[in-house]
């Protein structure tokens, strides 16, 4: 395992190396529903009971709750808040209010010092709508979940929000019926709470994961679509491939041991469910020097090398135990293959690939060109990639930025792909232009733009959700 002093080596080489690649670009240019319940537990009376199974596809009447909203988080390190837009029934957002967390975001968050949350799930919306919780990756060494109740009139913080993540640095949280579990990313473990119906919190669990950080990087968390086995992807950067853990989720709530699974694709980052298939999109290969398998220098991966990560979408069979067998991996023509999404029908995945396309160009970096990967889901988990959707510019003049993070409307019929701008916002550079694209989900998977947001968002913005 690498030292202190070696991960703090590490991670301000990695910074250096975004700071050239930055100028070097300036220079060219699951969730489920809150089922009713009394807060006594996960389940009533045993681990296979009917409420247990029925909670998952109880929808509930958010639609007099807070239908057609849209959320992301500022992720500010002096201070979080979630941005609030309204959805038309034609996909189109508006901006609306913010709403404080209470707690702090991160200014640089390692491996590579990007200023966001560099994870998939760091907000969640319960399938219900009515509660919204969402990480607060600051300060150093700490971290909180803020817990909010959507009503008519926006977000009303709940009672004892901020509350401790239990770890250091939370980036992913996931729910399932009554249950919040949050993965930390510097102290590597998962940790688990019961939340009532105004958002209440109280932690109940917590368990390790099976390899510690740095060695390797933790990315998402996530529940399973029956709630009996919460998923973790771990990435090993730059080498080994990094790692999947799953934990048995107890008939109380509480979580049992990791069972850890080695990835055999590079650098697992997010994933979804499509029915018992877990499907996983790979960041892709990195190594130091560039294109060798072993890293003797301990240096960090570069993202502006063309030829390194190549992404990938994964998919696995989770068995009732918790047990993955793996079934392929499939290509996304891009670089960095890093969040994903399912369609409610489970027949189209889209893949956002973070570095852009095509793969081995230095040219895709930021430009946004590929950013979207589209597949078709077979019944038995394979993949078929159908193609590639570009991301647009911002601006004219300005590189599209880095497309992140994605939601589907509930209804499958709209795309939202978070643009944060990794650089810039403050005086001398250029004002911040992170912004979110909507694309309609037509026929055969494919994607349509309909429109991208007024280039409104701080730099550093994180996590997004709909409902």
């Amino acid at each position: 395992m690498t030292g202190p002093g070696q991960s703090r080596r590490a991670i301000k080489s990695a910074r250096l190396a975004i700071a050239i690649v930055v100028g070097l670009l300036a220079a060219a240019l699951p969730a489920t529903a809150l089922a009713k319940h009394d807060g006594k537990g996960h389940h009533t009376k045993s681990h296979h009971s009917k409420s247990h199974h029925n909670g998952h596809h109880n929808k509930g009447n958010w639609h007099n709750q807070a239908a057609g909203a849209l959320y992301t988080a500022t992720n500010n390190p002096a201070g979080n808040a979630v941005v609030m837009y309204t959805r038309s029934a034609n996909g189109t957002v508006t901006k609306g209010a913010s709403f404080p967390t209470g707690g702090v975001g991160i200014a640089s968050q390692p491996p590579f010092g990007f200023p966001i949350v560099d994870s998939s799930g760091s907000m969640n919306l319960t399938r219900d709508g009515r509660l919204l919780f969402v990480v607060n990756a600051g300060p150093a060494g700490g971290g909180t979940i803020s817990a909010f109740r959507a009503t008519n009139s926006g977000l009303q913080l709940a009672d004892n929000s901020p509350i401790s993540s239990g770890g250091a640095l939370p980036i992913s949280v996931t729910t399932h019926g009554n249950l919040l579990y949050v993965v930390n990313e510097e102290s590597s473990d998962i940790v688990g709470f019961r939340f009532s119906s105004s958002g209440h919190l109280t932690q109940i669990s917590t368990q390790p994961l099976s390899t510690m950080f740095p060695t390797t990087v933790s990315a998402q968390i996530g529940f399973s679509p029956d709630g009996r086995t919460i998923v973790v992807t771990e990435r090993g950067l730059p080498a080994p491939n990094g790692v999947i853990d799953t934990f048995p989720v107890n008939w109380n709530g509480t979580a049992g041991p990791a069972q850890k699974t080695v990835a055999p694709t590079p650098n697992p980052f997010g994933f979804a469910f499509a029915g018992s298939h877990l499907l996983v999109s790979d960041a892709g290969f990195v190594a130091t020097p560039s294109g060798s398998a072993a890293n003797p220098g301990g240096s960090p991966p570069n993202p502006a090398d063309p030829s390194q990560f190549f992404g990938s979408l994964t998919s696995y069979s989770l068995s009732g135990s918790g047990n993955l067998t793996f079934e392929g991996a499939f290509p996304s023509g891009g670089r960095a293959a890093c969040w994903v999404v399912v369609t409610p029908d489970n027949r189209y995945a889209f893949v956002t690939n973070t570095l852009s396309a095509p793969a081995g160009s230095p040219a895709g970096i930021l430009t946004g060109n590929g950013g979207v990967s589209r597949y078709l889901i077979s019944p038995h988990g394979g993949l078929t990639l159908l193609g590639q959707t570009d991301v647009p510019a911002s601006t004219p003049t300005q590189p599209s930025g880095f497309p992140g993070d994605e939601t589907l409307s509930p209804d499958g019929r709209y795309l939202y792909v978070l643009v944060p701008i990794i650089v810039g916002g403050a005086p001398p550079n250029p004002p911040p232009t992170s912004h979110i694209d909507v694309y309609q989900v037509g026929p055969g998977g494919s994607l349509t733009f309909v429109q991208a947001t007024n280039n409104d968002l701080p730099d550093g913005v994180s996590g997004i959700a709909a409902n």
